[in-house]
């Protein structure tokens, strides 16, 4: 497993432009008024907030499994997922992220699940965790998760990659802190060729999307670290001095590349930690390594990660401040 508990850099996939974009949601749609108790910690009005309820007993993938997580109730979970969407090709959930809001503390954790993770998809096969959600919906995933993790999320939001295009257009381009030389073809012809070497290098919306996605001598594990760094600077650009005068632009662009479940007064419920996560050093992200996915080869010739459960199941226990 690879932990790093950092400041303002602490990222994984996606998952800070989804963020972002709560936050903004939350801030357009609360009142003065609510946003005041919230940050002065109204208890009542912040306990009714939190009061909804985790997993329902009679889940029929968790009630009597052994790995079921006794996840507490005043941890909330979001699936933040990135899908590969084309009109030729469909879709795929190649980012998937859990993040954990502990309501007691205002901590986030966040953990990355590779999109290669060969899993057991109740009523349908053994297949990659990245097909669950297209085949079968929030609900397939969260019955896979549940099968084969101990948990179900509470709540799901997805961005495809043209959404991340159109984001980091908005953004002017980034400026990516690259720590490893790369090149692979890129473009829509074998002949196009890009590269990169270790330091800060500016790139656009296309350029940012070929680094998190390349694949010539990389692995999954490769590509979550570099999706780790092209999120760093959009983070930083996102919350650049000028940047504000920019949000509303900012927030009509996520609204229109972002799928969320929430309901608008579910919202509510992570505002505070949300609002905290701008401030303080309380995000720790978790990813795994190959001693809790290692690779290997399906009867079928497909390159996957096979999880041992065990081990994930212990690092989820952390994510979820389950003592």
């Amino acid at each position: 497993m690879t932990y790093s508990h950092n400041k303002r850099k602490s990222v994984i996939p996606f998952v800070l432009i989804l963020i972002l974009i709560a936050i903004a949601l939350v801030m357009v749609a609360l009142s003065a008024a609510s946003l005041n108790k919230i940050r002065e910690g109204d208890p009542g009005f912040i306990s009714n907030l939190w009061s909804t309820k985790n997993a329902p007993a009679d889940d029929p993938y968790l009630a009597g499994s052994p790995n079921a997580l006794p996840v507490p109730p005043y941890v909330k979970t979001i699936m933040f997922l990135g899908s590969d969407y084309t009109p030729e090709s469909g879709y795929r959930t190649d980012v998937m992220l859990l993040a954990a809001f502990n309501t007691r503390t205002g901590k986030i954790n966040l953990m990355s699940f590779p999109r290669d993770l060969w899993v057991t998809i109740p009523g349908w096969m053994e297949q990659r965790l990245n097909t669950a959600q297209p085949h079968g919906g929030d609900q397939l995933l969260g019955d896979t998760l549940a099968y084969n993790f101990g948990f179900r999320p509470q709540h799901y939001a997805m961005v495809n990659f043209d959404g991340f295009q159109n984001i980091v257009r908005e953004l002017g381009g980034i400026d990516v802190e690259v720590t490893e030389h790369m090149e692979d073809a890129c473009g829509h012809e074998d002949t196009e060729w890009c590269a990169v070497e270790p330091g800060r290098q500016h790139m656009d919306e296309f350029k940012a999307m070929w680094y998190v996605r390349a694949r010539k001598n990389t692995s999954d594990f490769d590509r979550t670290r570099r999706a780790q760094e092209v999120i760093q600077a959009i983070v930083k650009k996102a919350l650049s001095p000028g940047r504000l005068a920019k949000l509303p632009g900012f927030i009509k662009v996520v609204r229109e590349n972002v799928q969320m479940s929430f309901k608008l007064n579910e919202l509510w419920i992570y505002a505070l930690p949300l609002s905290r996560f701008l401030q303080d050093d309380l995000v720790a992200t978790y990813r795994l390594s190959p001693n809790e996915a290692s690779s290997y080869t399906t009867d079928g010739g497909a390159s996957v990660l096979l999880p041992n459960t065990p081990a994930i199941l212990e690092i989820l226990k952390q994510v979820f401040w389950i003592n």
